[in-house]
Parts: C-alpha cells; sequence; structure tokens
C-alpha cells in the first residue's frame, strides 16, 4: 500500500513535537509547515530543530544525507509530476486569463501610442489656420 502525502506528513510530525507546541502557540499556521514540508522535504536541516533527538550525532545526519540524494536523484521527476498535480485547474485558467486580459489592455495601449504618432501633428496649422493675420 502507497503511503499519502497526509500519512507521511502525519508521521513527520510525530517525529517533530516541538514543531506540534509552536503550531499550538500560534507561531506557525499548520498550512505553512505543510506548504515548507512539501519544498523543503523531510531532510532539510531547518526541521532539527523540531525533531525529538535533536541531541544525536552526526553519523545519522549524515546517513540521512547520503540516502536523500540517492532519493533525489531518483525522485526529481516524481517530485515535479507530484507538484503539478497539486496545481488548481481554475486557479491556473484564472491567472491565465487575467494575464491575457492585461495583454490586450497594453496592446491596445501601444497600438493607441502607434496611431497618434502616425498622425501629423496638425496643432500649430490649425491654430494658424483659425487666425490668419500671423501669416507670412
Amino acid at each position: 500500500m502507497v503511503k499519502t502525502d497526509i500519512e507521511s506528513f502525519k508521521e513527520f510530525v510525530h517525529k517533530h513535537p516541538d514543531l506540534i507546541k509552536e503550531v499550538k502557540k500560534n507561531k506557525r499556521p499548520w498550512k505553512e509547515v505543510y506548504q515548507d514540508w512539501i519544498v523543503l522535504g523531510e531532510e532539510h536541516e531547518s526541521w532539527n530543530q523540531y525533531a525529538k533527538d535533536k541531541d544525536k550525532g552526526k553519523e545519522k545526519k549524515q546517513d540521512e544525507r547520503s540516502k536523500s540524494d540517492k532519493t533525489r536523484t531518483e525522485l526529481t521527476v516524481g517530485d515535479i509530476i507530484a507538484g503539478l498535480s497539486k496545481l488548481q485547474i481554475n486557479d491556473v485558467q484564472k491567472y491565465l486569463s487575467q494575464f491575457g486580459s492585461l495583454m490586450d489592455a497594453v496592446q491596445e495601449l501601444l497600438q493607441q501610442f502607434n496611431n497618434q504618432s502616425d498622425r501629423p501633428n496638425q496643432l500649430p496649422e490649425k491654430r494658424m489656420n483659425d487666425y490668419p493675420s500671423y501669416r507670412d
């Protein structure tokens, strides 16, 4: 049976009880902790301050790093696919449509500037025609 992200996250949290205390003290919300866990991974050094066994030797850390280095090369494509699968399609569509609207507005603005620069500057001529006494 394959573990879900939530189950893995629960196991991670139980290994880091100080993290639970921090959330209960309203220093960080669970959503932020979960997002950091997804982005950084379990083996990131920032989690060491929350671990049960803070005082274990460097050998364990080195073993974990070598294991994580091996799995990172194997999971890189999987991590990308997992990240992409978590994207909310509706949000992406909304942002793309907003970006499209912005680009349309910029394009329209540029066309207005181009139309103005294509026209000859007729303002002084009109003024001269309005006041024939100033002609030479």
